[in-house]
Formats: structure tokens, C-alpha cells, sequence
């Protein structure tokens, strides 16, 4: 929380003044690539790389983003593991002093023509030795087994995201799973021998470098000798590899025999895809019984993915270099850096005339505010504690998914507080 204060107090200092004047979004993708570094089409350029299963919210946070402050979010969805090392030199990919520099042709995103709400994908050229901002990564900087966080990158927690387990949408016979079950899958493939999911190729993994992956990884396992736990690397899967989220679905739903296929991916991504996939209940290392990530199977909530029911979940981690790191100098990232991961994280508003918006893009898009988060975890695949939020959000989640609430609750407020009862504080537009 330290850091995020000091976002919010750097931005409300500068302010408009970050980024230079003038709104100019686009509106459909040009029919010849640009240039990324054209900043006649892509003002205000800020380059961004990693995690392929943030991206489906990345997406509708940036065409807003672009609307209202004109600044153009540029994105490599290179895995969790490699955003990291786009912003810090990590030896072993032999780039010496430097972080990884971006490569390929990354996306930047403009409203749909058919609907200006819903963000669509462009690609731009890169120029040569190009390099992130800001890393985004499912899993915390230790996970990727790099070492530890140094301190001249910071850290900012997004939205909590569900991993699921996933098969195709006419597989109605494989509903739930344990750890176990997983680890004999992921972990032994073809020699696991589980029930129908022994074709390799049918099976469908990501990466080592994916922080779905890892996350998964960190999940799955049985006991050992010793009354704890032996999970399963997330370099020792077995499977099909595959690049992206896009592709791990691609892949899925094109398997001959989709009672033999099965995979895993972010709850964004999954939201988007229902018609296709089945969600499949997950039993988590100590638990007694599985769970989806919603209450039901059937239901849209995550309601046990904001209560640490659901086992396989994290927040989206961001990771960009911080200046004054050496000279005595408050720590912090550059002032037009702080102002996006503000945005990104929800502790500035895009739209500070409607409180409620950023919660409603991220309950929307299948991923859970930290504001409506009642636990959170002391680790990747670690364990659950109690969490309040200092500005709880649960009314606007609820609305944005129009889950029901109690009679007399969730007052519309706006931001004037003398509207709310006694016991009751205006939060994103609603008394709670």
C-alpha cells in the first residue's frame, strides 16, 4: 500500500501536466501497420509486456485510458516470466546489463467499430531495441525464479485473477477435479493413465515462463513423506506447448476427440469463451471438496474466488524500475509511469467523475478488484488470510455483475456522502 500512496500523491501533484496535451484516439485499425513510435497515431506511447492472459482486460482499460488522456498503451504479451525480464536484466537471457528487449509486432487497442465499448486489437512495428515500462506478470518476481524483487523495481498489485481448468464445451461428464488428479495429468501425461486425458497432444499446457502455468503449478501436487506437499514444476508439464492463451484455446477446441482434451486459462479469457469451454470445479491440496471459481457451476460472481474457496487465483502483478533507487531520493517510477500504473490499478481514477467504471471493466471482464476482495494470499499457491480494503467496493462489484443485494443496501451515492446512511460510507458511487 505504501507504493500505491505514493502513486496518488504523485499524480494528483502533476496531475493533466504528465502527459502532453491534446486527446487523440483512433478508431479503427489502419489498413497499413504504423509504426509504433508514430506518435501522430500513437500518441504518448507507453510500452508494455507479459502476461497473454491479462490482456483481455489490459484491452478495455486502454481504449479508455487513450479516450480520456490521449496516452496509447503499447503491448507484448510475451509471457508473465518474460514481461519481468523486459524491464530487468536477468543473466541468463543473455542480454548482459540490459532487460530483454521487445521483439514481434506488439498491439495496441482502439473501440470496435460496431461497438465503441469493446476494444479491438491493432499490431505496430517496433523499432529496433525497444523496451517495456512497465512488466505485468501473474505471479510475484521470486515465482519466476529469477531471485528476489531488487530494489530498483517496485511492485504494484492488480486484479485478482482465477485460473481455471478447462475442456470442451461438449465434455458434460468431467465436472470436477482434485490436485492430485491434476499432478497426474500435467505431471505424468501419458504415463499417468487418468481416465481419458492420457494423449499428449490432446492435453494442453502453456509455458515455463507463463504465469498461468506457475500458477497452476503451484496448486498441484500431493503428499509427501513428510506431511506436506510435492507439487509439480511448471517446467516438468507434459502436454502441447503453446504461446499464448489464444493459441492453448485454439488448440483445445480443435483436439479430434474433446472428451480427451484438456487445458487451463484465466477466468478473462474464459469469460469471453463460455459458448466453447466448461469450467471445471477444482479440489485444492487440503481441501475436502471442489469448487469453481463462481458459486456455481452455471453462475457469473466469483464468489468463492473473493472468499478463498476457489485455490487457484492471484493478483496481477506490475513491475516497472524506480529512480532515486541510489542517490537517497524517494524510490518511485518516472512521473508518466506512476500515472498509468495508477490507472492500472485502480488508485486513479480514469474517470474520477465516475468512480464506479474502473470496477465495472474489471468485474466485467472476468477478474476481481482488490476492493471486492475479502482474502488475500500470502504467496502464490500459499495461503489465505482475512482482507479488508481500505475503500471497499462490494456494491459497485455486485452491480457490475447484477448479482442481487440485500433490500435498503447499495444506495446509490455518487460521490456525495451526506447522501449515505449513518454506519454507511460513499465507496465508488454506493453507501456500504
Amino acid at each position: 500500500m505504501t507504493q500505491i500512496r505514493r502513486i496518488v500523491a504523485l499524480t494528483g501533484a502533476l496531475g493533466a501536466l504528465v502527459f502532453p496535451s491534446g486527446v487523440h484516439a483512433q478508431t479503427a485499425c489502419p489498413t497499413t501497420q504504423v509504426a509504433c513510435s508514430d506518435t501522430s497515431a500513437l500518441p504518448n506511447p507507453v510500452y508494455m509486456a507479459g502476461s497473454s492472459a491479462f490482456e483481455p482486460i489490459l484491452r478495455q482499460l486502454a481504449i479508455q485510458i487513450n479516450a480520456v488522456y490521449g496516452v496509447s498503451i503499447i503491448y507484448s504479451p510475451i509471457s508473465s516470466c518474460n514481461g519481468i525480464s523486459s524491464i530487468y536484466p536477468d543473466p541468463s537471457f543473455g542480454f548482459g546489463a540490459d532487460p530483454q528487449p521487445l521483439t514481434a509486432t506488439p498491439n495496441y487497442y482502439v473501440p470496435s467499430k460496431t461497438d465503441p465499448t469493446v476494444a479491438e486489437s491493432c499490431q505496430c512495428l517496433l523499432p529496433a531495441k525497444t523496451y517495456a515500462s512497465i512488466g505485468v506478470s501473474d505471479v510475484a518476481f521470486d515465482s519466476c525464479q529469477i531471485g528476489g524483487r531488487p530494489a530498483s523495481v517496485g511492485e504494484w498489485l492488480g486484479p485478482v485473477q482465477a485460473m481455471l481448468i478447462v475442456v470442451p464445451k461438449s465434455n458434460l461428464t468431467f465436472t470436477a477435479i482434485s490436485a492430485e488428479q491434476a499432478a497426474v495429468i500435467w505431471g505424468c501425461g501419458q504415463l499417468g493413465g487418468f481416465g481419458r486425458f492420457i494423449d499428449e497432444n490432446a492435453i494442453q499446457q502453456r509455458s515455463s515462463t507463463s504465469g498461468t502455468q506457475i500458477m497452476v503449478a503451484r496448486n498441484i501436487g500431493s503428499r509427501d513423506g513428510s506431511g506436506g506437499y510435492r507439487r509439480v514444476s511448471e517446467t516438468a508439464f507434459k502436454g502441447k506447448t503453446n504461446p499464448s492463451s489464444s493459441a492453448l484455446f485454439t488448440s483445445l477446441i480443435a483436439v479430434p476427440d474433446p472428451q480427451t482434451a484438456i487445458g487451463f486459462l484465466a477466468n478473462d479469457f474464459y469469460a469471453t469463451h463460455r459458448a466453447q469451454l466448461n469450467s471445471i470445479a477444482f479440489r485444492g491440496l487440503g481441501q475436502t471438496k471442489a469448487y469453481n471459481a463462481d458459486s456455481t457451476s452455471t453462475a457469473d460472481d466469483l464468489l468463492n474466488v473473493r472468499e478463498g474457496r476457489y485455490m487457484i487465483q492471484g493478483p496481477v502483478h506490475l513491475f516497472a524500475k524506480l529512480s532515486n533507487v541510489t542517490d537517497g531520493g524517494t524510490p518511485a517510477p518516472s512521473a508518466a509511469i506512476a500515472r498509468v500504473l495508477g490507472w492500472l490499478t485502480g488508485s486513479d481514477p480514469i474517470r474520477p467523475t465516475d468512480p464506479s467504471s474502473y470496477v465495472s471493466t474489471i468485474a466485467t471482464n472476468g477478474a476481481v478488484p482488490q476492493c471486492a476482495m475479502k482474502v488475500k494470499l500470502d504467496k502464490d499457491g500459499g495461503y489465505f488470510s482475512p482482507y479488508t480494503p481500505p475503500v471497499p467496493c462490494n456494491c459497485a462489484f455486485a452491480r457490475a455483475k447484477s448479482l442481487p443485494v440485500a433490500s435498503g443496501a447499495c444506495k446509490p451515492c455518487g460521490s456525495d456522502p451526506t447522501l449515505c446512511p449513518a454506519g454507511t460510507t460513499c465507496n465508488f458511487g454506493y453507501c456500504e
